[in-house]
């Protein structure tokens, strides 16, 4: 069985067991023989993905079952306000630890899984909805005091808004901003995840797991270009690949070409090298830069 069909058969067993949650009438009859087809079905998906490398880089194991919660999900109990996806991360994965949510309070949470929904325009802006009460409640989870200078922390859906997340507490996270990658880099990464999502590239399924999975490994493979490397545990932040191109040997201004992108960089800031090198582009002046990106502006960290 392949990585994706794997994920899919897990997210389908998930949905199944949500589904029978959701719906105390149901006989109990049927109650225990959809549990019974769940349970085999992640049984089967959880094999897969132990027998899976997510790339000869990566260890095996990166995604662990979820069963035994799975499965208490699928117990007489008040119907949940979204689903809570238990794919923790392991020890295993790709990027050092504090690039991942503690998964005891952050496993994650879906509101949905239809694309058309996720790709109207605006939908993460119409459904996002975290008070002021559940931001402190997330510092305090993390155990860090609020507020905090702004810029330094952001409280992140762990499973993006915009790939069908939840604004339930148990998808957020306090996420820095430094050091890199940090809550930007991860923005950049949704970004990319919806867009692939809406061009018809991968499930809204698949992207939410990617991102509960590793998200760091498919951003840096992907949008940075360059697989991780885990021949070693990472205990701090991996140096970040100095970005290339080819348009300038000695460009003086840089930006990106991806349709969400709002700043530009002179080159003595070193917040550029953070940009997908997919969608870098570089100017030898600000006013060349400015005549056909009009709207951008001198990133503020800069």
């Amino acid at each position: 069985m392949s990585l994706a069909s794997a994920v899919v058969l897990l997210q389908t067993a998930l949905s199944l067991l949500t589904l029978v949650n959701s719906n105390p009438s149901l006989p109990q009859s049927m109650r225990n023989n959809a549990t019974a087809v769940a349970q085999h079905a992640i049984s089967e998906a959880h094999a897969a993905l132990a027998s899976k490398a997510i790339s000869a880089d990566v260890a095996q194991g990166n995604i662990p079952s979820p069963a035994d919660e799975a499965i208490a999900q699928a117990a007489p109990a008040k119907t949940p306000s979204a689903q809570t996806v238990s794919l923790a991360p392991s020890s295993t994965e790709a990027g050092p630890a504090y690039v991942y949510p503690n998964p005891s309070l952050t496993p994650g949470a879906v509101l949905t899984t239809d694309a058309s929904t996720i790709c109207t325009p605006g939908y993460a802006s119409s459904v996002r909805d975290v008070s002021t009460a559940t931001k402190e409640q997330v510092y305090a989870e993390y155990g860090v005091s609020y507020p905090q200078p702004l810029g330094a922390y952001e409280v992140d859906h762990f499973i993006p808004l915009e790939i069908g997340g939840s604004n339930d507490i148990t998808n957020l996270w306090l996420e820095p901003a430094t050091p890199t990658p940090g809550f930007h880099q991860k923005d950049q990464f949704e970004n990319f995840e919806h867009g692939q999502v809406c061009n018809g590239k991968i499930s809204v399924a698949e992207a939410q797991s990617r991102m509960v999975s590793d998200w760091y490994f498919y951003w840096h493979e992907e949008v940075e270009g360059t697989a991780s490397s885990t021949s070693a545990p990472v205990q701090s932040a991996p140096p970040l690949p100095q970005a290339t191109t080819t348009v300038d040997a000695s460009p003086a201004y840089y930006t990106s070409s991806y349709h969400t992108a709002k700043y530009w960089y002179p080159a003595s800031c070193s917040g550029w090298q953070s940009l997908s090198k997919a969608y870098l582009e570089t100017y030898p002046t600000l006013e060349a830069l400015l005549a056909k990106y009009p709207s951008r502006a001198e990133d503020p960290g800069c």
